[in-house]
């Protein structure tokens, strides 16, 4: 581990079932993680596949920065993570991006948007990242708010 890629408590799982196995046998939001504390720079993408991918075709996931918690206004599509038909569990499928940076407030999404198919289809995986301290002065950022 690198100076200054801790990211405990920078950034939580936001959506029920963020951190249990996802399906990838339907589209849709998987995982959601919300930024807390302080911005981050994510670097590197990735999913564990938990059920191994049988499926006619690869599994497209695409991840997103959304600058609001749950809400899919504004939000900017990163990158996306393919996962080719066959995937046997145990394997971990990344991709290394550059920084994108998450600031409070705001979310790192995994959305299926082409779901494992064809007869007897099925998938699974967590979703993960790797990211690090992307420090500002918590007076420049514009959705944190000092309590009394």
């Amino acid at each position: 581990m690198y100076v200054n890629q801790g990211i405990f408590g920078k950034l939580v799982p936001a959506l029920s079932g963020a951190v249990a196995p996802a399906v990838l046998t339907s589209t849709g939001v998987k995982s959601e993680y919300a930024c807390i504390g302080e911005r981050v720079a994510v670097q590197r993408v990735a999913i564990a596949i938990s059920t191994a991918v049988v499926s006619s075709g690869a599994v497209v996931i695409a991840v997103k920065n959304r600058p609001t918690i749950a809400s899919a206004t504004g939000e900017a599509t990163i990158t996306t993570l393919t996962v080719p038909a066959g995937t046997a569990a145990g394997k971990v499928v990344y991709k290394d991006i550059n920084e994108a940076l998450i600031a409070p407030g705001g979310s790192l999404v995994f959305e299926v948007t082409t779901a494992a198919a064809g007869g007897g289809a099925a998938g699974g995986g967590i979703y993960g990242f790797v990211a690090s301290e992307d420090p500002e002065y918590k007076v420049n950022e514009s959705s944190m708010i000092a309590s009394a």
